[in-house]
């Protein structure tokens, strides 16, 4: 009966430990989301700034003003926008996959009915310096 239970103990406490190992170090990449990204497509730049309020802003430079405004969710590394309003909002949801690394954020299309907006969403964008 000891036996059974100190095993039992020590496979809790070697999940525990593997749980421990696996999570440390890693950082929330829905903080590492905020702020600005910028990315070429089709010889214009575009800028996707994400807030902290969980809006989201795209701009296609030079116009000066921006052209999709919308609300993101972050479930684990899927984020889902909506867009709400501007001159190119579509009114719907697009579910992208993410993930963010030193100054850069990938999106990868998960089920995004506009064509569009994922074709202009997917791929690489650099954190913008300014």
């Amino acid at each position: 009966m000891k036996s059974t239970t100190a095993f039992r103990t020590f496979i809790v406490i070697a999940i525990l430990f593997i749980s421990g190992v696996t999570t440390f170090g890693q950082e929330d990449q829905s903080e590492l989301l905020i702020g600005k990204w910028t990315k070429a497509s089709q010889d214009r730049s575009i800028t996707f700034t994400f807030t902290a309020d969980n809006t989201y802003e795209v701009e296609f430079t030079g116009d000066g003003e921006a052209d999709v405004l919308g609300t993101y969710v972050i479930s684990g590394t899927k984020l889902t926008v909506t867009d709400e309003g501007g001159d190119y909002s579509s009114g719907t949801s697009g579910v992208y996959e993410f993930k963010v690394s030193d100054s850069s954020l990938t999106l990868t299309k998960v089920d995004d009915p506009v064509d569009g907006r994922s074709m202009i969403a997917v791929g690489t964008w650099s954190k913008a310096t300014d």
